[in-house]
């Protein structure tokens, strides 16, 4: 059966299951960061660890919570030893390459372009779930 634009039903379910992934990964997303937020605030707040050290920390869990997520419930991996280690260290790569992207273009829109500093600052972590997402999907999780 095809849909309006002509579409099978092979196409559409493809959509779907992108349209899921998408959705999954968001939700990961969130979850991490509410975990690297709610660490490095606890261990500041509670503990007195210095800001610095906590946020390393803080990265670390939401890391560890991120890439979990993501290999297990977002693309739906179950392969265990050499597979989820290079993943792992895949999407550390990936994690690190967002971080400098994120603040090259945070550079670019103020310092090149002109734009005030917190929009530039959402401007450019609005796009590193896209970029993230992106090379997620088609080379760490393939």
């Amino acid at each position: 059966m095809r849909d309006a634009a002509g579409h099978g039903d092979s196409s559409h379910r493809k959509w779907w299951l992108e349209t899921l992934r998408v959705w999954r990964f968001f939700m990961v997303g969130l979850v991490a960061t509410f975990s690297h937020l709610s660490v490095a605030l606890l261990l500041m707040s509670s503990l007195e660890v210095n800001p610095l050290l906590a946020n390393v920390l803080a990265f670390l869990t939401a890391f560890s919570l991120s890439f979990s997520g993501n290999y297990f419930w977002t693309f739906r991996h179950n392969e265990s030893g050499p597979a989820i280690r290079l993943a792992m260290f895949q999407f550390l790569l990936v994690s690190a390459s967002a971080f400098v992207v994120n603040n090259s273009v945070l550079f670019a829109l103020i310092i090149l372009v002109g734009v005030e500093e917190h929009l530039a600052v959402l401007l450019s972590a609005m796009l590193v779930p896209a970029y993230t997402f992106i090379l997620s999907r088609f080379w760490v999780f393939r």
